[in-house]
């Protein structure tokens, strides 16, 4: 096609418009359209964060938790570089200096600096992938207080920038950082608050939401006495109390995936990182922990050595909690179904439901662990029963409920009308102890499927052996039966118990340990079997570069326990716990530091 100088021109027009156009909407992403909230509320209770930390400097904070020997060879520098140089962080930095350029506003790169320098609390909830997604900040405005008052010159003609509302008295500010998020600001008098999206706190009219708005008012005016204010939520003094250094609280809630109902009366972690001498750069690393413990919701005293007397030695991570039992009974019940269980068990007349008879019959704390023998997905629970008599009792639905709720439906079981079936449940008595097994195909099993005697019905190329016991008073279940004959061996004495490298006084009061060498050979295994090199080459490579060499320096440290003290609160209140180490730190690292006459514990 000929080109004449008309077209030539008109193409050449065309292109410098077209790159206009693309530089203003890089440089004005959202030039020319007025801010109108955002499309989705976010769902969430502001007097129930899932994390709160208080900080009298949050640009220290990372630096800091470095300083405590274990993490800093696990996270080093890496962990500080991320949070100084993350994505939400830059793009509001990024914001404030265009701003500031286009308006010729004279913010210097050490004003901005002095926003993270300020005592802060800082309070997040989940978001949808589980993730503490949303945060909202409240902190001394003094760093800050230049930077807001540009900011009620500039956001009438700012792109970015929008007045959107008022809360507490106070304007409300959008800062746009993307097409599908903003931030809100406002501040009044000496308090700033900072939201990390626009629908923690307006509607989808742009409207503020009633109760959180009080709440935002409340943290504005520091409002000690506000209800069910987060510091209420975690029985802590109010947010306007001068905390020194760095405290950090994390709910059991979260940290279980959301199967805290199942023992409601451990509410919290709290960890503390004073402030002082000690924690300016190259100090020690004096550091505490707390629990936060309702007694009145103890179900009964939280005593553990029963239970580490009944679990195999060496593994590579224990946990124990004091489980609510009717309230277990109850999940089981709506699982398994009370009419079902009771045919399988052959009863038609039972007075008593499956809530009441497993809260009845169970007692004292559940332990859950890892062993490096087998899987992070196939751990072994252990739970204790009453009495021999609660036990023998129990037994009939125990295997009914094994048969009702564990399996598969494999597709090459085909059970002849053109139905899949599940394995049968294979069930031997021995020794005193009863045992029910049921193979479960997955491609993720703990046992290959080649060589077994059911090779030809199983979907997958491995599979669990999932197993569950009753030896005595002890119930013990697994999709790895390997753990479980080993805690079977430990009743009959033929395997070491966990207790036996246990300091005998602490039995009771231990609550979770976890040995180093174990669970980074666990952790390197794991990764490199979910990173194959034919399939996952970049990330394999990345894991050998990065995480290969924190796991080695982990091993090196000996087992470490956490310890509760001799007696727990009647009501609600924070209760010290101990970390206990069972010998030196490795070499290079300097030796923690713990409570006066507590050798060892930190």
């Amino acid at each position: 096609m000929k080109l004449t100088r008309r077209k030539v021109v008109l193409g050449a027009a065309a292109l410098v418009v077209a790159t206009g156009a693309v530089v203003q909407w890089v440089w004005h992403p959202f030039g020319g359209r007025p801010w109108r909230g955002q499309a989705h509320q976010v769902a969430l209770d502001f007097a129930a964060p899932d994390a709160l930390i208080d900080s009298e400097s949050l640009s220290r904070l990372p630096r800091d938790m470095l300083r405590v020997p274990l993490l800093r060879d696990v996270l080093s520098e890496d962990f500080v570089n991320y949070y100084e140089d993350n994505e939400g962080r830059l793009s509001v930095a990024g914001a404030l200096r265009r701003i500031a350029f286009e308006h010729d506003l004279d913010w210097t790169e050490a004003l901005l600096q002095r926003a993270f320098d300020e005592p802060a609390r800082v309070m997040l909830w989940r978001g949808p992938d589980g993730t503490l997604r949303y945060w909202a900040l409240a902190m001394q405005r003094n760093g800050l207080a230049k930077v807001l008052q540009a900011l009620a010159t500039v956001a009438p003609g700012d792109s970015q920038l929008s007045r959107v509302g008022e809360v507490g008295g106070a304007p409300l500010y959008a800062l746009r950082l993307n097409a599908a998020r903003s931030l809100l600001v406002a501040g009044k008098g000496e308090r700033l608050v900072v939201l990390s999206e626009a629908g923690m706190l307006l509607d989808a009219e742009s409207q503020p939401i009633g109760a959180r708005a009080g709440a935002v008012a409340a943290w504005l005016g520091d409002d000690a006495g506000a209800r069910e204010t987060p510091a209420r939520t975690f029985a802590l003094e109010p947010a306007g109390a001068r905390f020194s250094g760095h405290r950090l609280v994390v709910g059991t809630n979260y940290l279980s995936f959301g199967y805290q109902t199942f023992f409601p009366a451990i509410e919290a972690l709290r960890f503390d990182f004073p402030g002082g001498a000690d924690n300016k750069p190259g100090g020690r690393a004096d550091w505490h922990s707390a629990a936060l413990v309702d007694g009145a919701r103890l179900p009964e005293r939280w005593n553990t050595a029963a239970l580490w007397q009944a679990l195999p030695a060496d593994p590579a991570a224990c946990a124990t909690l004091p489980v609510d039992w009717p309230a277990a009974g109850k999940m089981l019940q709506a699982i398994g179904g009370e009419a079902g269980l009771a045919a399988q068990r052959g009863e038609e007349n039972q007075e008593k439901g499956l809530a009441t008879r497993i809260g009845e019959a169970f007692s004292g704390p559940a332990a859950v662990c890892w062993y490096g023998k087998s899987g992070l997905a196939a751990p072994l629970f252990a739970a204790r029963l009453k009495s021999p008599q609660a036990a023998a009792a129990l037994r009939p639905l125990l295997g009914a409920l094994f048969a009702q709720v564990i399996g598969a439906h494999e597709p090459k079981a085909d059970g002849g009308d053109g139905t899949y079936r599940r394995l049968p449940v294979q069930h031997r008595e021995e020794a005193g102890a009863s045992v029910w097994t049921r193979p479960v195909s997955s491609p993720y099993g703990t046992q290959r499927t080649k060589g077994s005697p059911f090779a030809t019905q199983l979907a997958a190329g491995a599979y669990f052996p999932v197993t569950l016991a009753l030896a005595g008073d002890t119930v013990l279940f697994s999709p790895d039966a390997t753990l479980v004959e080993d805690a079977l061996a430990v009743a009959a004495k033929r395997f070491p118990a966990a207790a036996d490298s246990m300091p005998r006084e602490l039995l009771a009061r231990t609550v979770l340990g976890f040995t180093p060498s174990t669970l980074a050979s666990l952790a390197r295994r794991e990764a490199t079997d979910a990173l194959p090199a034919e399939q996952e080459a970049v990330f394999l490579n990345a894991a050998r570069a990065h995480l290969f060499p924190k796991l080695k320096m982990l091993s090196a440290y000996p087992a470490v326990s956490l310890v509760l003290p001799d007696g727990l609160p009647a009501q609600r209140g924070w209760v010290p716990v101990a970390w206990r180490q069972a010998g030196p730190s490795p070499a290079g690292a300097a030796a923690p530091v713990g409570p006066p006459g507590q050798e060892g514990e930190q």
